[in-house]
């Protein structure tokens, strides 16, 4: 290598030292041909300080096997088994005490980030706030949807109408491990009850404008909620915080528990909500939920079926 090379190597290095470490943690459990192009994701950050803490929940599909020869390719990247299955969120909480990264985000194994998503947030963060968002895309297989895209400030009054800071977060790594992670006894709705303990623990949060996260709803197999699960994490999450909530959010959480299960909204019931806001999202629930056959054929629409 001449001298030249050297020096423009040492540079380049100078600067990823000098920038940030971000830790990604991510839990996996017998997904291996989605886990390995959520992977990809990462190594394709244009920001490359950045440690993978993958955590592989009991998988037997093989991705012991693939994550043990990953690490000795890819020095950025840590995995950790378990050889019995404890679920998303003892699986996250093991990554997140284990982070060794300033700021710290999260990845699901089958979703994955656009290219500038580090980036992105890094530029963004405002350490004010108890943490920063960015919107997402919401992948049907053939269509694809910008959502939760737009900034705004986060309250934690506004987040028992909706979870507007989507399914993951960007903060400091002493942040999330000081609120102690995730809760096990959520079997869903995790994601909504971390985010409001990080807001009840630091104050408002802020979501930036634009989206850089991929959500993947086109592929078969294992989700990671499923329907009944949904319901008993709203259900658990209203009981943990009704006493913080108005008459608005109580009328919006039974909307978000109507969605979960699919349940039809009666048009009395409608009446009621809208009063609530979010109309545009009632008024098309409520169409989808009366005519079951249309609402069937958009889906197939568009999942490209």
């Amino acid at each position: 290598m001449t001298s030249d090379k050297v020096m423009m190597t040492d540079s380049i290095q100078s600067v990823v030292n000098s920038s940030p470490l971000v830790s990604i943690y991510m839990p996996t459990h017998n997904r291996l041909h989605l886990l390995k192009r959520a992977i990809a994701s990462v190594q394709n950050q244009t920001y490359e300080n950045f440690e993978l803490l993958i955590v592989n929940d009991a998988s037997s599909d093989g991705t012991k096997e693939y994550l043990e020869a990953l690490v000795k390719s890819d020095k950025r990247i840590r995995c950790f088994h378990h050889t019995a299955s404890k679920g998303a969120c003892v699986a996250r909480n093991l990554a997140i005490f284990e982070a060794k990264g300033e700021y710290i985000t999260g990845l699901d194994d089958d979703d994955e980030f656009t290219a500038d998503r580090l980036k992105t947030l890094i530029a963004e963060y405002d350490d004010s706030y108890a943490f920063i968002c960015h919107g997402f895309f919401w992948h049907y297989g053939a269509k694809v949807r910008k959502v939760d895209y737009k900034p705004m400030v986060i309250s934690l009054e506004s987040i028992f109408d909706y979870n507007f800071a989507t399914n993951q977060i960007f903060t400091k790594t002493s942040k999330l491990q000081k609120i102690g992670g995730f809760n096990p006894e959520f079997v869903a709705c995790q994601d909504y009850d971390t985010w409001t303990r990080m807001l009840i623990e630091y104050g408002d949060g802020l979501r930036v404008s634009g989206a850089s996260y991929i959500i993947h709803q086109g592929h078969e197999g294992p989700r990671v909620t499923a329907r009944e699960n949904k319901l008993l994490g709203y259900d658990l999450f209203f009981v943990k915080y009704q006493k913080y909530m108005s008459p608005r959010n109580i009328a919006n959480q039974q909307f978000l528990v109507l969605m979960a299960g699919r349940k039809q909204l009666p048009f009395l019931k409608l009446l009621s909500l809208l009063r609530y806001g979010f109309w545009k999202r009632k008024i098309r629930y409520f169409l989808s939920s009366q005519l079951r056959t249309v609402a069937l054929l958009r889906q197939q629409y568009l999942k490209g079926r």
